[in-house]
């Protein structure tokens, strides 16, 4: 009997670590990550990639140890902004997403504003805090990709710049 309670008691403990979803979080800041295009450009989708290089170490600061693993990521805020006096009236809508040179990564759509109101200068996209990507944190890079979708063609140059906050949970 007792073999028993030991047995419950060591599975319940284990379902509560496994399932606790404790860890250590840390918040990761982007500022100003340049995106750029150039024209012509034409109506519809339009993709504008960053490269991120994963660099735990920086990253996690003071926080980091050998072996340490990314449990948990979410996006929890992302702003595109104008880099000049143009505000995006050319644009419809924005799709954040992640992409990695991994083939079993598939790419992950993080965050979209739609539609784009006039006169925006500075779009803060909602953010889906249901989608998680910490296996792109065990990779040596990822890609940020924004998709502005275009109202009509343009034959000039696109540049803006982005701010990302990421929530990361680690062991």
């Amino acid at each position: 009997m007792k073999k028993f309670i030991y047995t419950i008691t060591a599975a319940i403990m284990l379902v509560f670590s496994a399932c606790g979803g404790g860890g250590e979080k840390t918040t990761f800041t982007l500022k100003d990550v340049p995106f750029s295009m150039t024209g012509p450009l034409y109506e519809g989708p339009n993709l504008f990639q960053s490269t991120v290089k994963i660099d735990l170490k920086a990253i996690l600061g003071a926080k980091y140890k050998e072996g340490v693993k990314i449990n948990n990521a979410v996006l929890t805020s992302a702003t595109i902004k104008s880099t000049d006096s143009s505000n995006f009236d050319d644009f419809g809508s924005f799709v954040m997403s992640l992409a990695s040179d991994n083939a079993d990564l598939r790419m992950k759509e993080l965050a979209f504003l739609n539609p784009v109101k006039p006169g925006t200068k500075m779009a803060n996209l909602s953010v889906s805090k249901e989608v998680t990507f910490e296996d792109y944190f065990g990779e040596k890079q990822f890609y940020l990709i924004i998709d502005g979708s275009l109202i009509k063609d343009l034959e000039t140059d696109l540049n803006f710049k982005c701010d990302f906050e990421f929530e990361l949970t680690h062991n």
